[in-house]
């Protein structure tokens, strides 16, 4: 008896969770306070900030980063990065760089964090911006970078680093494309602007949890005090339209730079501050003490945080005895062959299905009698009789995006190798040449060297759950994964 009741009350737990957010804001260096930003000229210097949440998140979140306050001197070349490390679930580390010998003055950035799976962070560097380094007049590069949020429809973009080589200080960002596989990401520069590296960051939604607003400009004429104000602060108040949002929804509003056109004969110095949401996303934008800003390059957004959205085990399915997801529920994470034999006897009225699976449910045990498959989650539907439910068995896959290869390290190959330490035998994948079907790599995986700016994506049915394990990062010893052998597919 004590058996029986103990599971009727795991039956009744359920195993979905909902999203989580934090958001704040962190100075990063200030001017004249002798950080090494300001006071040393080694290439590159950085200083490394340890953040802390105000909550615990029960995963760990992403984090999307915008500059609030820079200042750095007007000599080329000059520049700076920002960039986010060590993420856990209870913070992270938020770093400030120095890419050239000249000062960088202020640092400070916003931050948002966020669990929710309809969206996405996406943190793209690169020095490959050779048509940006030379010539005159406007130039453009595009970088189109793979996604897998595949309901993606509104994006944010942030320009979280630069460094300009010579004559105008002017850099543009935008997002040019936003499909269900990739974005495509435009950099422009004008006149006899000349850079060397970019780095940005995008977030990336659902209808449902992101809107964005349209690239926005402040263009100043001459007599604007941008312009022309001599010496001291300036600060606008600066609007953006946005749609009525209805629901029991948090609206956090998010503004980022995407680019300016300095007069060079000043620092650079740009703030935002105040963002508030009311019929308009409202900030004021600021600049101080000589500074000459002839333009200005920014996007609005809101982060629509649903408190009650649910969000399901990625790698198993769950059935439920009511809609909505309440009511009796069991997790199911393999083959079952007979659920009554579990303790279930009731009809399925809602039910998730891991993303990228598809489940198939029988009305008699050992998998036999009508089938029915399932490849997306179900709020309200009604199944009677089902007696055993199995998953199709996921594909071993191993898939290479090459976000842009730096030119400068000329790295196009990634390699596989058959033990640890980059040792045994060896597999490769080149840029530009495609594996064929009959392509084998014949051991299993121990260590992977890879390329700056590179995903690699590994999927097969006993490696984490088979769910797909992302690295960006050389892996000197993969005992505790072993990859399976592989067939490469088309």
């Amino acid at each position: 008896m004590k058996l029986i009741l103990l599971f009727a009350m795991l039956m009744l737990v359920q195993n979905y969770w909902t999203p989580q957010f934090d958001d704040g804001s962190q100075v990063i260096v200030t001017y004249s306070s002798g950080h090494i930003l300001e006071s040393q000229s080694s290439v590159p210097r950085q200083v490394v900030i340890n953040v802390q949440f105000s909550i615990v998140f029960q995963l760990t979140p992403q984090i999307f980063i915008q500059p609030l306050r820079v200042d750095w001197v007007r000599d080329f070349p000059g520049g700076f990065a920002g960039g986010v490390t060590s993420i856990t679930t209870t913070g992270f580390k938020i770093s400030g760089i120095a890419l050239s010998p000249n000062p960088v003055y202020e640092l400070h950035f916003y931050w948002i964090a966020t669990t929710d799976p309809r969206i996405l962070v996406i943190t793209f560097a690169t020095w490959d911006v050779d048509i940006l380094k030379s010539g005159s007049g406007e130039r453009e590069v595009q970088f189109i970078i793979e996604h897998d949020l595949e309901d993606a429809t509104n994006g944010l973009i942030s320009l979280i680093g630069i460094k300009h080589l010579a004559y105008n200080s002017i850099i543009e960002i935008d997002i040019a494309e936003i499909t269900s596989k990739y974005i495509t990401v435009s950099a422009r520069t004008y006149s006899q602007s000349y850079l060397d590296y970019i780095k940005f960051n995008v977030l990336l939604g659902t209808a449902e949890s992101l809107w964005s607003s349209p690239m926005q400009a402040l263009i100043n004429p001459p007599n604007h005090p941008f312009v022309s104000r001599g010496n001291g602060e300036c600060d606008l108040n600066i609007s953006i339209d946005r749609p009525q949002i209805l629901g029991n929804y948090q609206l956090i509003p998010v503004i980022a730079i995407r680019g300016y056109d300095y007069n060079n004969a000043e620092n650079i110095r740009l703030k935002f501050r105040n963002v508030v949401l009311n019929t308009q996303i409202q900030y004021i934008l600021s600049t101080w003490s000589t500074s000459i800003v002839y333009r200005v390059y920014y996007q609005g957004a809101i982060f629509i945080y649903d408190p009650n959205f649910k969000i399901f085990d990625p790698f198993c399915a769950e059935i439920f005895s009511e809609c909505d997801y309440n009511g009796d529920t069991i997790i199911i994470c393999q083959k079952t062959p007979d659920l009554q034999a579990l303790g279930w006897s009731q009809p399925i009225r809602s039910i998730s299905v891991p993303k990228n699976r598809k489940l198939h449910l029988f009305n008699n045990v050992n998998f036999k009698g009508v089938k029915q498959s399932l490849i997306q989650t179900q709020q309200c539907i009604e199944f009677q009789n089902i007696s055993s439910l199995k998953f199709d068995s996921a594909v071993s896959q191993i898939k290479v995006l090459y976000l842009n290869t730096i030119a400068a390290d000329n790295c196009i190959t990634i390699t596989f190798y058959s033990q640890c330490n980059y040792q045994g035998e060896i597999f490769q994948i080149i840029k530009g040449k495609h594996l064929q079907l009959s392509n084998k790599i014949p051991f299993e995986i121990k260590s992977i060297r890879t390329c700056p700016n590179v995903i690699i994506k590994l999927q097969a049915p006993n490696y984490v759950q088979g769910s797909i394990k992302e690295i960006t990062t050389s892996q000197s010893c993969m005992n505790s994964y072993k990859f399976p052998k592989y067939i490469a597919s088309n």
